[in-house]
């Protein structure tokens, strides 16, 4: 009897444990809780939904299993570097023609950070940085072609730079990205129009500085001049008041004869 009762029970447990392992398994399986770490954005994605409008903000998630899809993305600042020779690069320089044809070498870094995930998932993709770096790479060449190579290798360096942000700002906005900045970091150009521009240089400081000695000896001269100019009036001066002075011969003979006038006088 007691073997029958045991029978029973097992034979009513029995089906329901299998059921529920067989639950556990399938949930287990279907993967229905989703932890987004810190810095992070989770874009979830449902069969028959589409991609939600609204990310998963860093903390554990309840997502519907087997008919749903989940992307994580870093939402922290991010960098996406030109250089040549690091392998921590994204590409190496980019190359781009200034407006009078000479080729220009660019080590550039582009600093963002993604503010809006499901519209850099929908428009972009999980490979987000292989669409965004042909956009600041057409930029980069666009804006470039307006600067004379003369004028980037000596002041306009920071115009091209405030100008090239500000246009990939622009651009990846609609993207769901947000530009922090901007930054070139160093520009190479040909070896011979290096040369040229530092000879062309050295020569128009040597100018420079002779113009600056012509003009000094010329500020020379007229302080010669006006200080000669200046004692022939003073005596002018003195001759004029003396000629108008009545005991002006007395004083003229007296420095002529001297005391030799006195004597004729007495004698």
């Amino acid at each position: 009897m007691q073997a029958e009762g045991w029978e029973r029970r097992v034979g009513q447990w029995l089906p329901r444990a299998i059921l529920g392992g067989a639950v556990v398994v399938l949930l287990a399986a279907g993967r229905p809780l989703r932890l987004v770490g810190n810095g992070e954005n989770m874009v979830l994605f449902t069969w028959g939904g589409g991609v939600s409008p609204t990310p998963l903000q860093p903390g554990l998630h309840w997502v519907p299993p087997f008919v749903s899809r989940t992307v994580t993305f870093d939402v922290k600042a991010q960098a996406l570097t030109w250089k040549d020779d690091d392998p921590s690069a994204y590409a190496p320089r980019l190359v781009a023609l200034s407006q009078d044809g000479q080729q220009i070498q660019v080590e550039a870094t582009l600093q963002f950070r993604i503010v809006d995930a499901p519209k850099v998932y929908t428009q972009l993709g999980e490979n987000y940085l292989d669409r965004i770096a042909p956009i600041v790479r057409s930029v980069v060449l666009n804006e470039t072609s307006g600067f004379s190579a003369q004028a980037l290798y000596s002041t306009e360096r920071p115009v091209l730079q405030g100008q090239i942000r500000e246009r990939v700002a622009l651009l990846l906005k609609g993207y769901g990205i947000e530009v922090l900045d901007f930054l070139l970091r160093d520009v190479d150009f040909d070896p011979d129009f290096v040369a040229a521009i530092e000879a062309k240089t050295i020569a128009e400081n040597q100018l420079a500085q002779k113009q600056f000695e012509i003009e000094q000896a010329r500020q020379d001269a007229r302080s010669i001049i006006a200080q000669a100019e200046a004692e022939a009036g003073q005596l002018r001066a003195k001759a004029q008041a003396l000629t108008q002075n009545p005991k002006y011969l007395e004083v003229v003979k007296a420095s002529v004869l001297g005391s030799r006038l006195e004597t004729l006088i007495t004698k």
